[in-house]
């Protein structure tokens, strides 16, 4: 939910909002995505399923749902933050896949998580940047 200034905030009544349809939606496309995911994994290897898996299952039954209740702009606004959100976790895949033929698991994965959190950082600051962005041109 949205303050008054445009912030995000959290509601925790908004999850009681939600009917049990709603939450059947969205278990459904997220089974679809990893289902598919994983016939990729099958048909193709591990390595290209595994990053597909970086696509949010429920991504595009949740747009459809806030699209729906809130309009397409917030549609919109969450959609680029799923999308910066995404390419972080490419980021921690190809970092993982580089570091565990050639280090200790426990070390790669640490620095796949690292590579992940400075990711998160640094596009959340470009998110910012994109959502002002859009609201100082749509308010033209």
């Amino acid at each position: 939910m949205k303050t008054e200034t445009g912030r995000p905030r959290f509601d925790g009544g908004a999850i009681r909002k939600q009917s049990p349809r709603e939450y059947l939606v969205r278990f459904a496309f997220g089974a679809v995505i990893s289902a598919g995911a994983a016939a990729v994994a099958i048909a193709f290897g591990a390595r290209i399923g595994g990053i597909l898996l970086a696509f949010p299952a429920i991504l595009p039954a949740s747009l459809t749902l806030i699209e729906r209740k809130s309009g397409r702009k917030e549609a919109v606004v969450d959609s680029t933050g799923a999308a910066m959100g995404g390419a972080a976790l490419v980021v921690f895949a190809i970092v993982a896949a580089w570091g565990l033929p050639r280090m200790n698991a426990v070390a790669a994965l640490v620095l796949a998580g690292l590579s992940w959190v400075v990711s998160v950082l640094v596009l959340f600051g470009a998110y910012v940047v994109v959502v002002r962005l859009r609201r100082r041109k749509t308010a033209k």
